[in-house]
């Protein structure tokens, strides 16, 4: 009996031992970083579905893209490298409906993109962005901001640092446009930084923005980090949903 037992033991070990050695083997899947962006002016939700045009699971897919809104909400992990994506118009999300964008999207194991939905309900546009954000060093005391131009049919810009003085930072930035990112100081009592997006050709002011807190010494969000800082809106308009405007993303 004592013999049988012992077979038992030692064939149950063997097992546990085969079970653990498969999974050591087994390799994990490579993530993808993905986050969306609703930059369609307007009051238009957009509201996703990555079973493609299968039928919709209102329930399954339910987050809801505001226009001009990115939050922890918008990021999603990706473990295939080609995903379908469709963006429906809510709330016409029945069964018949037609989304406004119906993508196949292909994306490198182990990378970070950023997905914008720009255009009209009537012209629907996107463009899918791949970056790596930059490491610092922590005695550099630095951090990045690359700059986008997601304005719809807008001319091209320049954007200038006009902070002490005036500096050009980007020439000729036209729509779906996009720099590589910029290094910029950020030690202690360091002045706010303040960019102009400006029309190229007439040099007329589009749109502001002023940084805030970057040279503090305590809780800094911006110091070794890196940021996109979009131009959005249609140009032209006057109206707060719809006119040009600056937008940061915290970039990692």
């Amino acid at each position: 009996m004592k013999t049988y037992k012992l077979n038992i033991i030692w064939s149950i070990s063997l097992l546990c031992f085969a079970f653990v050695s498969c999974k050591k083997n087994e390799q994990a899947p490579v993530i993808s970083h993905l986050s969306l962006f609703n930059a369609m002016p307007g009051d238009t939700k957009l509201l996703p579905s990555f079973r493609g045009t299968k039928p919709l699971d209102r329930y399954y897919d339910g987050l809801l893209f505001y226009y001009a809104v990115f939050d922890g909400a918008s990021k999603f992990a990706i473990n295939k490298e080609e995903q379908p994506l469709a963006m429906y118009r809510y709330p016409d999300t029945l069964s018949t409906s037609k989304p406004l964008y119906d993508l196949q999207l292909k994306l490198k194991q182990g990378s970070i993109n950023r997905l914008y939905f720009t255009g009209t309900v009537a012209h629907p546009d996107y463009l899918l962005s791949t970056f790596v954000p930059p490491a610092y060093n922590a005695a550099d005391s630095t951090f990045g901001i690359k700059f986008l131009n997601l304005s719809y049919q807008s001319k091209p810009v320049n954007v200038y640092l006009v902070s002490n003085g005036e500096r050009k930072e980007v020439e000729g930035l036209a729509y779906k446009g996009e720099t590589e990112y910029k290094r910029y100081a950020a030690p202690l009592e360091t002045g706010e930084y303040t960019f102009e997006f400006r029309d190229q050709e007439t040099q007329k002011l589009l749109a502001s923005y002023t940084t805030n807190g970057v040279g503090v010494a305590k809780d800094n969000l911006w110091r070794f980090r890196n940021f996109t800082l979009a131009l959005i809106g249609l140009p032209g308009e006057t109206a707060e949903v719809l006119k040009q405007k600056p937008f940061l993303f915290n970039d990692y």
